[in-house]
């Protein structure tokens, strides 16, 4: 008996077209059997493990488009400005407050414990004492999925039950296909569903995001060339944003490249994908632009539903 295993990525506002794609996928049938997830992957994955419905995909999908939610997943200027204000004066451990990604977090689970969700989900976190991806399948929910999103600096480290403190898992890992291999059986499917800018699961020649595509992803030959967008640096925190999203793409590259010749792996369409196809309209800007997060859904959605009907069926592993 196979299961479908999903892996979502982080990616701050990008995780909007995530949405889009899970939205796709439920539509087609694809109920997750098992859930790993990094940073904003792993708010997405803890909403579905409580309940992998297609009305809870739907409800993940309304979440996203409320302006509220995005004031919870980017703190505004005057926000960052006192926060900055009180680590200096406090000598604190980061620049900003974390009481409001506790609260996003808190909205989102549906357990006290990782161990207790419908469907098991396993989040990503980097142990800062090791300098190792750590990968969660039981422990305190909140604690857990706030860890998985401490950029580093930005917000505190989170101490676990290990006794270590713990940040963002996009240091090291941000797509963590390489628990969702170890933990499938030979006949499961994998999907991977990475929202960045520059995917570390792209394959050359065969992804807009790459030189000399012909291919994005199996949906036919581009129609326009995938050109990053400039990211404004308007002050401090959006230059250490930048600068991480740069320094994940490189380490999170050589962590999976080797894994997606897996005939058990399915990587869906990338953004990139979606514009060079013409299925996304506005360019984001990097993973803190929140204007066109209903774009980013809906393009989510239909570049997966094509994906998925032009994509041959996984082979089972030897």
């Amino acid at each position: 008996m196979s299961r479908t295993l999903l892996v979502l990525g982080g990616g701050g506002s990008l995780g909007a077209f995530q949405v889009g794609g899970l939205l796709a996928l439920a539509e087609n049938g694809v109920v997750p059997d098992a859930l790993f997830g990094c940073s904003a992957g792993a708010l997405n994955a803890a909403f579905l493990a409580s309940d992998p419905s297609l009305h809870r995909a739907r409800e993940l999908a309304d979440w996203w488009a409320r302006s509220e939610s995005h004031r919870l997943l980017a703190p505004g200027r005057l926000s960052q400005l006192r926060g900055i204000a009180g680590a200096v004066a406090t000598r604190a451990s980061a620049l900003l407050d974390e009481r409001p990604l506790r609260t996003l977090v808190s909205m989102q689970a549906g357990a006290h414990d990782l161990s207790e969700l419908a469907v098991p989900l396993t989040v990503t976190t980097t142990c800062l004492d090791c300098g190792a991806a750590r990968h969660h399948d039981r422990g305190p929910l909140e604690d857990v999925l706030v860890a998985s999103c401490s950029l580093p600096g930005l917000f505190p480290p989170v101490r676990l039950p290990d006794g270590h403190v713990h940040v963002d898992g996009g240091i090291v890992c941000g797509v963590p296909l390489e628990a969702a291999l170890r933990d499938a059986g030979p006949r499961d499917v994998v999907y991977v569903l990475d929202t960045g800018m520059a995917p570390v699961t792209g394959t050359a020649g065969r992804c807009a995001a790459l030189p000399d595509a012909d291919d994005a992803c199996g949906l036919g030959a581009p129609r326009r060339r995938w050109e990053p967008p400039p990211e404004a640096q308007r002050h401090a925190v959006d230059v250490v944003l930048r600068a991480f999203t740069v320094a994940r793409a490189v380490a999170n590259r050589s962590a999976v490249e080797h894994l997606l010749g897996d005939p058990r792996v399915r990587v869906a369409p990338h953004i990139p994908d979606a514009w060079a196809t013409g299925l996304l309209h506005h360019r984001p800007v990097g993973p803190r632009d929140f204007r066109h997060t209903g774009d980013l859904v809906t393009a989510g959605f239909a570049v997966t539903a094509r994906w998925l009907e032009r994509a041959p069926a996984p082979r089972p592993a030897d």
